[in-house]
């Protein structure tokens, strides 16, 4: 009759609980194994793509440290010239400060840091036959002091006079001695005016570990004034405190190289 319930067996309704109830479970055990596949696949896209941070990111690892050390040695000279004459009985005296060290070292400490390269450095002074070099053998005269073994000599001079512009004073050079004596052949090093900036030492030590200047500039290896490079049209791109990807691993080979030899 339209409008009358008609009662319903309690076992119906109590099969279609159980009905209920097993597609639940089922349902759910589904969705149990598909979440963990998503979630998998949607790591490992993200992954692929590198939006992932964290230690769910495989990221490189770190080059080892490298350390190099320097026997910087700071010349002890007498007062310089006062228009051709020096003063008679002066006391010889460090050219450059222990302040005036320390900064060259920081700032080569800080150019060299973000490729894992570290300086150690062994101070001292030394007297040499003249404060002042103008030829080039005098230069390789400088070769009698440097006599490290494992470790790059780094001599602090007052002057340097540049061999192609003779009116140009250097900031720093490396320098390779190849004059006559057998026992000084294969001897090298870096000098050191007292006039250099900060970062010429850590130009000049690249230098001694095989980096030449680069033409392009525009970063740590840029030539300095006097280089012929800068003559070239477009000219060299001003000096940046950085070493270019190739430089940085041509750097890092050659002082792996230089410590394998000690």
């Amino acid at each position: 009759m339209p409008g009358e319930t008609v009662p319903v067996p309690s076992e119906t309704v109590s099969a279609r609980a159980r009905e209920g109830d097993d597609r639940a479970r089922a349902g759910t055990a589904a969705l149990g194994t598909v979440l963990p596949a998503v979630a998998a696949l949607v790591l490992f896209a993200a992954g692929a793509l590198g939006i992932v941070a964290g230690p769910a990111a495989a990221r490189p690892a770190a080059p080892p440290l490298l350390t190099v050390t320097l026997s910087l040695r700071v010349a002890r000279c007498p007062p310089a010239t006062v228009k051709g004459k020096r003063t008679r009985g002066a006391h010889r005296a460090p050219v450059k400060p222990k302040a005036w060290v320390d900064a060259q070292l920081a700032a080569a400490r800080k150019l060299l840091a973000p490729y894992r390269i570290a300086l150690v450095a062994r101070r001292s002074s030394f007297t040499p036959a003249r404060c002042e070099l103008d030829t080039r053998a005098q230069r390789h005269a400088l070769a009698e002091h440097a006599i490290s073994t494992g470790a790059v000599d780094v001599l602090v001079l007052r002057r340097v006079r540049d061999l192609d512009v003779r009116s140009y004073n250097l900031m720093g050079v490396h320098w390779r001695y190849r004059g006559g004596r057998k026992a000084w052949r294969g001897r090298r090093f870096v000098i050191l005016t007292a006039r250099a900036r900060a970062g010429v030492l850590a130009h000049e030590l690249c230098h001694f570990f095989g980096l030449k200047h680069d033409p392009k500039g525009g970063n740590l290896m840029a030539p300095g004034p006097s280089s012929p490079l800068r003559r070239r049209r477009p000219p060299p791109k001003p000096w940046k405190p950085r070493l270019e990807r190739w430089q940085a691993r041509r750097l890092r080979a050659a002082i792996i190289r230089f410590t394998r030899k000690r």
